[in-house]
């Protein structure tokens, strides 16, 4: 089976299951950047989950088509049956996954994607050497903004194994970022690390200047 008669047997299904009243509100939850067949989590991953298996059959290349093809779609649940694809066979994709994960980091972005995608599979990448130090460097410092998060929250999985001095270091590339998501993301990959080094968080809060919501969100469990 090719990649569109795939596509086009998945939109059949997540349409016959379509809530109109849901999708509204799913759409505005995301500021209206999306279109939505008002499906749940849940729901829509038992609608995708044998879409996924089959797609076993493909090879990289059909995997590649697969992705642009569900980023075409307007509707979001297609990004995110996306990119529990290509975390699935991210094995499979191997050395192209880079590629893929810059791509769904780029485009049609937003924190429900991303934020799968750098704490799941981007964190996997790093340590199997798909994603290397240098690609984390660049996208930290990269004008797009969804990178540079990446490069931030990308460690939320590690715990004890949590590169500090890296993390620290791309924190403070980025401690005067005026944008939202950076900010959280900052007080996010503080708070995470502080969990098994209460410490050092707190240390690196008190001696450096980070935006009130990155101190707020880093020191939330510590200050409890």
């Amino acid at each position: 089976m090719k990649a569109e008669q795939w596509l086009a047997d998945m939109r059949e299904t997540l349409a016959e299951y379509r809530n109109e009243q849901n999708a509204v509100a799913i759409s505005k939850y995301f500021r209206n950047k999306f279109a939505s067949f008002g499906l749940k989590n849940g729901e829509r991953r038992n609608l995708t989950k044998l879409f996924l298996t089959e797609a076993k059959h493909f090879s990289v290349e059909e995997l590649n088509a697969a992705v642009r093809l569900m980023w075409d779609q307007p509707e979001r649940e297609f990004q995110h049956a996306g990119i529990e694809l290509v975390d699935k066979y991210r094995k499979k994709i191997g050395d192209q996954l880079k590629g893929e994960l810059e791509f769904i980091i780029t485009n049609k972005s937003w924190w429900d994607t991303v934020d799968f995608i750098a704490s799941t599979t981007v964190g996997w990448a790093y340590k199997e050497g798909y994603i290397t130090l240098q690609d984390i460097e660049s996208w930290n410092k990269s004008s797009d903004m969804w990178l540079n998060r990446t490069s931030i929250i990308f460690q939320l999985k590690y715990h004890k194994e949590t590169d500090w001095d890296l993390l620290q270091k791309n924190i403070l590339h980025h401690a005067v970022h005026k944008d939202f998501f950076i900010k959280k993301a900052i007080g996010w990959a503080l708070r995470q690390y502080g969990k098994t080094h209460e410490k050092e968080v707190t240390q690196f809060v008190e001696t450096h200047e980070l935006s009130t919501l990155s101190v707020r969100e880093a020191m939330r469990i510590i200050n409890k």
